[in-house]
Formats: structure tokens, C-alpha cells, sequence
């Protein structure tokens, strides 16, 4: 007796061990899983800044080359056609609008000094475009004989050559047209072009490689978690397994640790889709009240209990971009996120001691009328336990709130689920459930 006392102790103290160390083994698991979530984060956040600089970059850019060729027009219409409304719109944007200015100075910080320098490069080369822009109209201005208490102060202070000054009306206007026209004028303005040009490319250049290198390290990130999910699964099921040998001849402490596994199963789905937090325990929860409603005996409702926690568990097999993606899936994304099903049936399929529950994750999205997935199976080819928990899921899908969606009301859910009640869903379950509301035994959201 006092031998197998001490076996028994022996045993428990070498259990004790093994599931501290194995608690030991999943903390570290998701603490790395969490410090690698948040360098993703980080990184994504580096992708989305390097974008917006670019952005920043090109809309600079077109500010700048807007308000140099809007001088350029001003200039030209003034000399073409001697109205002197364009002289004042050419200062107005020269001195109060000043988008070339503001071009450089709302670049970000971040922004190289020498992506920079090309755009000063072009801001230099339009500041002395206006030398003779300004000297070309003040030539335009004497060719028509305006006074000079007509003109603004800009202009004053420009003084003619002799030569010019002496010129007749037809000379003057001709060098005002070749400067602001002429083969000279035009090839500064292609310099500007091209600086703008190479600003914009070499900010494309530094938008690539910052990206490559977020990409690179976005990659290096989602592999290390996919491995960690990974090591997570097997130290599950190995916890799993551990649990079920050392139980074995203790049938209570057995429920309870399998009770224990599956919800760990089921954490584990909420923590890879956040957005859904709580889901498989509500889904199972309406799942063990719809049974119990529909006359299943306690244990049977129970079984359809445990089910239903497990009933996505092939989401942690879909990528984060596609699980998370707040807006409308493609038709490519959406057969990726339906492979849930197969995959979580494969997933559970392994626990052989317990292969009812692959049932919920495999069948939960087929429907009474043969349109569901991922068989296409019908009526009572669908397990029942699968029909159950398909009438669960689709009640919590409107019943709880979304990033993309709000709850719908209650009045609304019931309509909708008689609406889809023989062709989507059993309606046998789905008049349980209305009853269970009508009852106001459900309580979601």
C-alpha cells in the first residue's frame, strides 16, 4: 500500500512537472506571439508612412510645378497680349500664394536631404526664371507706354538698359517675347521639368527600399508566427494527449480536462481573430441551449457544447490579411477563408479519441438546400450537430457587434432567421432558437 502511495505521489509530482513545464512552454509561446504581433504592426505602420511620404512627395511636387507654370502662363499672356491684369495675377502668386515655397516646406521631416535637393534644384532654377520674366514684362509695360505710377514696386525696380530703353515699341516687345518664348527660356523650363522629374523618381527609389525592407521583415515576422501557431497546435494537442493518459483512470477529472483543452483550442481562435473575440464560446452557447431546447439528452447537449467551441478552429490556418481585411473579400480571398472548414476538420480529425469533433468545424457552413460548403451537402446529410451549431453561428453573426457592422436588432435577427429558416438552416433548430429569444433566454451583443 505505502509502495503504490508512493508510485501514485511519484506520478503526480512528475505530472505536476511536466504541466508546469508546459505551461511554462505556451506563456513563452504567446509572449513571443505577442512581441511578433507587435512588430507587425510596426512594420505595417513603416509601409503605410513610407506610402504617405511618397504621396507627399508627388503632391509637392505638382504644387510645385504648378505655381512655376502658372508664372510662366501669366508672364506669357502678359507680354502676348500687354494686359496688365496678368503682371498683377503673376505677382499674386509670386508673393502671396507662393506655391513653389510651399512645396519645399511641407515636405515631411523624414524626407532625405538629398530627395530634397532636387526640388530646391527646380525652386532655384524658377527664381531665376523670374529675373527675366520680370524684366520682360517691364519691357511690355514701356513698349505700351504704361506710367510708371502704374506699376508695382516689383517692376520699379527694375531699370532698362539704355539700349532697350531706346528701343521702339515693336523692339521691346519682340525681347519680351524671346525672353519668355525663346529657345533659352524654354530649356530652363526643361531643367525644372527634370529636376521635378528626378525628385519624384529618387523618392521612388527611397519609398521601394523602405518598403522592400518592411516587406522583408513583414515576411521574416508572419514565418516566425506561423511557426509559433504552429508550436502552439502541437503543444496543445501534445497537452491534449498528456491530459487524456494521465485521466484515464479517473473518468470526472477526464471531462474536466478535455473541458479544459477545448476551450484553450477556442482561446486560441479568438486571439487570431481579434475582431470576433468570444464568438466560439457564445456560438457554443447557443448551440447547448438550442439541443437542450430541441429535446438532445444533457450529455448530448453538452457534446454539441464542446463542438461548437472548436467549430473555427481552422482560422488560425487563414492568413491575417484575409481574416482581417475589413472590407468585402475577393472571390480568390473568400475560397481561401472557406478552406477553414477542411482544414479545422483535419486539425480536430487527429484527435482520434474524440473524432465527433471535427464534425462542427467541417459541416457548419453547409445548408438544407445543398448550397453550402464545403460539400454541398443537404437536408439530413449534414450531421445535426453541424445544423445546430450552423443556426448558432449565423444568430451571433447578427447578434453581435463588428468592426464593419453594428448588432442588429433583435426583432430584425428573428425575422431574418425565419426568412432563411428550410433553405439555409433546419427550421426545427431555428424555431428552438426563436423560442429561446422569445423566452428571453438569450442574451448577446
Amino acid at each position: 500500500m505505502k509502495d503504490d502511495a508512493r508510485t501514485k505521489t511519484g506520478v503526480k509530482k512528475r505530472s505536476g512537472i511536466i504541466s508546469s513545464i508546459m505551461i511554462l512552454v505556451s506563456c513563452t509561446l504567446y509572449i513571443v506571439l505577442i512581441v511578433a504581433t507587435v512588430r507587425t504592426n510596426f512594420q505595417y505602420q513603416a509601409m503605410v508612412t513610407a506610402m504617405d511620404e511618397y504621396i507627399g512627395c508627388e503632391q509637392n511636387a505638382a504644387m510645385l510645378s504648378a505655381g512655376s507654370d502658372y508664372l510662366t502662363e501669366q508672364v506669357q499672356s502678359c507680354v502676348a497680349t500687354g494686359d496688365p491684369s496678368h503682371m498683377r495675377s503673376y505677382l499674386t502668386e509670386a508673393n502671396v500664394t507662393r506655391r513653389r515655397e510651399r512645396a519645399l516646406k511641407q515636405l515631411g521631416s523624414s524626407v532625405s536631404a538629398k530627395t530634397i535637393s532636387y526640388l530646391q534644384e527646380a525652386l532655384d532654377r524658377s527664381n531665376e526664371l523670374m529675373d527675366a520674366e520680370l524684366y520682360a514684362m517691364r519691357l511690355t509695360m514701356s513698349a505700351y507706354g504704361y506710367p510708371d505710377a502704374a506699376l508695382p514696386q516689383e517692376l520699379l525696380e527694375i531699370s532698362l538698359s539704355k539700349e532697350d530703353a531706346a528701343s521702339s515699341k515693336e523692339e521691346k516687345l519682340e525681347q519680351a517675347l524671346d525672353l519668355v518664348f525663346g529657345t533659352h527660356y524654354q530649356f530652363e523650363k526643361d531643367k525644372i521639368a527634370t529636376d521635378i522629374r528626378r525628385f519624384l523618381n529618387n523618392a521612388v527609389s527611397v519609398t521601394r527600399r523602405n518598403q522592400q525592407q518592411s516587406t522583408e521583415a513583414l515576411h521574416k515576422i508572419m514565418t516566425i508566427q506561423q511557426v509559433l501557431l504552429s508550436l502552439l497546435l502541437v503543444q496543445s494537442v501534445i497537452t491534449f494527449f498528456i491530459i487524456i493518459l494521465r485521466s484515464m483512470h479517473k473518468q470526472k477529472e477526464n471531462k474536466v480536462f478535455i473541458s479544459q483543452i477545448i476551450h484553450s483550442f477556442a482561446k486560441s481562435i479568438d486571439i487570431k481573430d481579434k475582431y470576433t473575440n468570444g464568438h466560439s464560446f457564445r456560438v457554443a452557447t447557443y448551440a447547448r441551449m438550442i439541443a437542450k431546447k430541441a429535446g438532445f439528452r444533457p450529455s448530448e447537449a453538452e457534446e454539441v457544447y464542446n463542438i461548437g467551441l472548436l467549430h473555427d478552429i481552422g482560422k488560425i490556418t487563414v492568413p491575417d490579411e484575409i481574416l482581417h481585411k475589413p472590407s468585402r473579400l475577393s472571390d480568390e480571398e473568400f475560397d481561401v477563408m472557406k478552406r477553414h472548414t477542411t482544414n479545422g476538420s483535419e486539425i480536430l480529425q487527429a484527435i482520434e479519441i474524440a473524432p465527433e469533433l471535427a464534425l462542427g468545424a467541417e459541416y457548419h457552413h453547409e445548408r438544407i438546400d445543398g448550397r453550402g460548403y464545403p460539400t454541398g451537402r443537404k437536408g439530413d446529410e449534414i450531421p445535426q450537430v453541424a445544423q445546430i451549431i450552423a443556426v448558432a453561428d449565423t444568430f451571433d453573426a447578427m447578434y453581435s457587434t463588428r468592426p464593419y457592422r453594428k448588432q442588429m436588432p433583435i426583432e430584425e435577427v428573428v425575422e431574418e432567421l425565419k426568412r432563411v429558416s428550410g433553405t439555409q438552416l433546419n427550421p426545427r433548430y431555428v424555431n428552438a432558437l426563436v423560442e429561446l429569444i422569445g423566452e428571453g433566454a438569450l442574451d448577446a451583443g
